[in-house]
């Protein structure tokens, strides 16, 4: 069984369960953490896998917004 990969646009990890699971127009999308699943609300939510990188990636992706 290969491990999906979460979800999250910012977010190449692995995902081995499906502890977090959230459903959009009847498509399972499966996210590493809780705050991937919440598409890192408040601005910024560190992603809470290890090894995520998403975190860092939004806020550069921010930086070079502005």
């Amino acid at each position: 069984m290969n491990p999906q990969t979460c979800a999250c646009p910012h977010c190449d990890c692995a995902v081995q369960s499906r502890e977090w699971l959230h459903e959009v127009a009847g498509d399972d999308l499966i996210y590493c953490c809780e705050a991937c699943m919440q598409r890192h609300p408040k601005g910024m939510l560190q992603c809470q896998s290890a090894g995520c990188d998403c975190g860092e990636r939004m806020e550069r992706e921010r930086d070079l917004m502005s």
